[in-house]
């Protein structure tokens, strides 16, 4: 049965309920069961088990709540080892103000650009507590990291998000078989406009040449205004060693580039140490044990919205949202628009909760084929339908990038969203603007 716009009902239900209450699990409730309903009628609650089933089920999620358990079990590891609190004594010798800060922070993101999970998990416990020093609203340090992870992973020719764009490439017709991946990638790259420009936005912001806007600015004013800092940001363990946190870092960054599997490198991160401190007395044993529980535990809250986001997703994939909107833009793409309405819808898709990555692979067999006929560029083409991936992905309010930098900088998802919001409004302005300027001139 066509569901016409009624398959676009709930996301708009959710998201306006997002918006109107600022608590995304249970905004989650009614749209949910709408989809369900809308898919199964009054048989809606077997739906929702079937769907939770296949969910649970399937690779991503699994991956997913290994990943983040294990996260948070090593971020807890490094701040009761001191480690953490070492790495903010050294960063506090040359950082003396809010600006300098956030620089900080835009950096740390450049140097753990290898994959977006470590940009989006490990930077805001890495940073808080310095931030915190200077009274800068944690609300700005998430928007730096999400700026950064996947913007950044997205202009890099060794990722995954490469790999799969290639593969596409290879599938559409645009690169041959015996293709090199990092010579074709490179032609994209170029055009990543949105990647691009959310970076610099982010480094602007953080050097004070972008100002706060919206509920930033609110935010900000409101922490200067404060006397006084919280006595948890006031004090930290003096006797923290460095090493506790770097050498941990290191092999994590390291054993993931090695392995390209970061399942793998927290589980040696987190040996690294249990050999680092429980010799050392650092921990006791069992606490140690204590502490990678109650850093399980943290990210308990996060992964029920994670679940409960998959499953909205996946209904909204069985009620035929994606193909819905596809059908109503495609007769739209013509000629040189092809590359800005590519970048609007994907980006749109995206902020709708649709995996980037699917709707890249939902969109390329529509939009290259057309760029074709039309003699568009197709790498130009290509990078837009990333773009808006990379956009819509990071801008959703219940994305799982925004729940997991939420989580890091250890603020509400929906506030750090709005926060955000401004900032991808005007990346996203200027590079639809540019688009559409690349489309007729290339």
């Amino acid at each position: 049965m066509e569901l016409g716009f009624l398959t676009i009902v709930p996301l708009i239900l959710m998201v306006v309920s997002v918006i109107v209450t600022k608590r995304v699990f249970e905004s989650m409730i009614i749209p949910i069961i709408l989809v369900f309903v809308l898919k199964d009628g009054t048989g809606f609650i077997g739906g929702f088990v079937d769907s939770f089933y296949e969910v649970m089920a399937e690779g991503t999620f699994p991956w997913i709540l290994m990943m983040l358990t294990l996260f948070g079990a090593l971020i807890q590891l490094l701040l009761e080892s001191g480690g953490i609190d070492g790495f903010r004594r050294l960063a506090l010798r040359y950082i003396k103000a809010e600006r300098s800060s956030l620089v900080f922070t835009w950096i740390l993101g450049v140097i753990l650009c290898i994959d977006d999970y470590i940009n989006d998990l490990a930077i805001g416990p890495s940073v808080r507590s310095i931030t915190d020093s200077y009274k800068v609203p944690r609300e700005a340090v998430g928007t730096v990291v999400i700026s950064m992870g996947v913007p950044i992973c997205s202009l890099l020719p060794v990722t995954a998000m490469a790999v799969f764009v290639f593969g596409i490439m290879q599938d559409s017709g645009i690169s041959g078989e015996n293709s090199n991946m990092l010579t074709e990638y490179m032609k994209v790259v170029p055009f990543l406009v949105y990647p691009m420009l959310i970076v610099l936005v982010a480094f602007l912001l953080a050097v004070g040449i972008l100002p706060k806007i919206g509920s930033l600015r609110k935010l900000s004013k409101q922490m200067q205004e404060e006397t006084e800092i919280s006595e948890e940001h006031q004090h930290f363990d003096e006797k923290g060693q460095l090493l506790d946190f770097i050498i941990p870092v290191v092999v994590l960054v390291g054993v993931m580039l090695y392995t390209n599997d970061l399942v793998v490198a927290v589980l040696i991160a987190i040996a690294v140490c249990f050999a680092l401190y429980i010799p050392r007395k650092k921990m006791k044993f069992d606490d140690f044990f204590k502490n990678f529980f109650e850093g399980v535990h943290s990210m308990i809250d996060i992964l029920v919205i994670l679940l409960m986001v998959f499953i909205f997703v996946d209904g909204l994939t069985r009620i035929g949202l994606s193909e819905y909107v596809i059908e109503t833009t495609t007769p739209f793409l013509a000629g040189g628009a092809i590359p800005v309405l590519t970048f609007i819808v994907v980006a749109l898709l995206a902020f709708g909760g649709v995996d980037y990555w699917a709707v890249i692979l939902l969109m390329a067999p529509i939009t290259i084929p057309l760029a074709v006929s039309f003699d568009v560029n197709v790498y130009l083409t290509m990078a837009a339908a990333v773009s808006g991936a990379v956009c819509g992905g990071t801008s959703c309010f219940f994305g799982e990038q925004m729940l997991m930098c939420s989580q890091s900088v250890e603020k509400k998802p929906t506030e750090l969203a709005v926060a955000n919001l401004p900032y991808s409004i005007i990346a996203f302005v200027g590079t639809a603007v540019i688009y559409a300027i690349l489309g007729f001139v290339l």
